[in-house]
């Protein structure tokens, strides 16, 4: 039994030692579990910093679900991430947009992979693993929405680089729009051959004002705890506030969208978050992030995207295609690449 509970802390301590956390006041470092939930893993979000709780995208559901309300047309969002030290990471997103609102769904997990482990007396007895899964459903409406809109861009909205979904062209009110959400969300780890799950929610609202300025507030991770062994650690529940903004050229040639983020984690200090995208002829997209948090090495994020909707028929039953790649590079720890692809429709 010793030997149980040995390995499974030893691979515990792996990946939480794959994980760089900076020093914490509020809770204080290791006083969470889950914290496979603080590894970004969505392409864009990833490379612009994780500034993310005021866009509008499918991986919406990630930051603040309330942004899936805004969404016209349905979305698939999906990357893999290839963490340090060996260790993986798979992300799959949908939200479709239904006359009643938005449904979302995502799905992550996390392989550490193979780890040595040793009895307590430091003998080598063979290779053990960790496996760490989320899976959530989610649900947002807007107000004022209309359902002739359904399919097309909204004007209020951040442009997004999308070619094929044409904009509303007649009138509509212009003054505001207004958007919530919320998410139910199953956590499980196993460890060796301990394992542990919990329930979380999420909740989120979105304010869009004119002239495509966005306002994003959400709470996640709430409501949720793991017990391994004897002891039941809180899940890392975190409150974001989020503001965006883009800027426009002559005929759209190029489009800046500037986002940025106050984040507080339960077991951290407030850190903030700085994105921008550089939008080129609705074709590339440049990104870079920038985070305030002390981890060595990691403040600093960056990306590329490419758009190929313009391949596709404007009759067939995709509108958009896009594959967008972001890097992170944690010093002495390595880099870490996620290679992503959205789909809409």
């Amino acid at each position: 039994m010793k030997t149980r509970a040995y390995l499974s802390l030893l691979a515990a301590a792996a990946l939480l030692a794959a994980w760089p956390c900076p020093p914490a006041r509020a809770g204080g470092a290791g006083t969470t579990s889950a914290n496979f939930l603080k590894i970004p893993v969505a392409a864009i979000p990833t490379a612009m910093g994780e500034a993310y709780t005021a866009m509008v995208g499918p991986d919406s559901i990630l930051y603040n679900p309330a942004g899936l309300g805004l969404l016209s047309y349905s979305a698939f969002s999906g990357a893999h991430n290839q963490y340090i030290d060996g260790i993986k990471q798979e992300y799959l997103a949908l939200a479709w947009r239904f006359p009643f609102g938005t449904v979302g769904a995502a799905f992550t997990t996390l392989s550490s992979g193979d780890i040595e482990a040793y009895d307590e007396n430091d003998m080598a007895i063979g290779k053990v693993s960790t496996g760490h899964t989320m899976t959530m459903v989610s649900y947002a409406q807007s107000w004022p929405h209309f359902k002739k809109d359904a399919g097309k861009l909204d004007p209020m909205l951040i442009t997004p680089p999308w070619t094929r979904i044409e904009p509303v062209a007649d009138y509509r009110p212009k003054a505001y729009r207004i958007s919530v959400g919320a998410s139910v969300k199953k956590i499980s780890e196993k460890l060796d051959r301990d394992s542990a799950s919990s329930y979380a929610f999420d909740s989120g609202i979105a304010l869009i004002l004119p002239h495509h300025f966005h306002i994003g507030i959400s709470a996640l991770n709430f409501g949720g705890e793991e017990k391994f062994l004897q002891e039941g650690y809180k899940l890392p529940s975190s409150l974001r506030f989020g503001l965006a903004k883009d800027f426009h050229t002559v005929n759209d040639i190029m489009v800046f969208t500037v986002a940025s983020d106050m984040v507080k984690y339960s077991d951290r200090e407030y850190l903030s978050a700085t994105g921008l995208q550089v939008d080129v002829m609705k074709m590339f997209q440049l990104r870079l992030g920038y985070k305030t948090q002390k981890d060595t090495g990691s403040r600093v994020s960056g990306g590329f995207g490419l758009n190929f909707d313009r391949m596709a028929d404007k009759n067939s039953f995709l509108h958009g295609a896009r594959v967008d790649y972001s890097y992170i590079d944690y010093g002495p720890l390595g880099s870490t690449n996620r290679l992503g692809v959205q789909f809409i429709w």
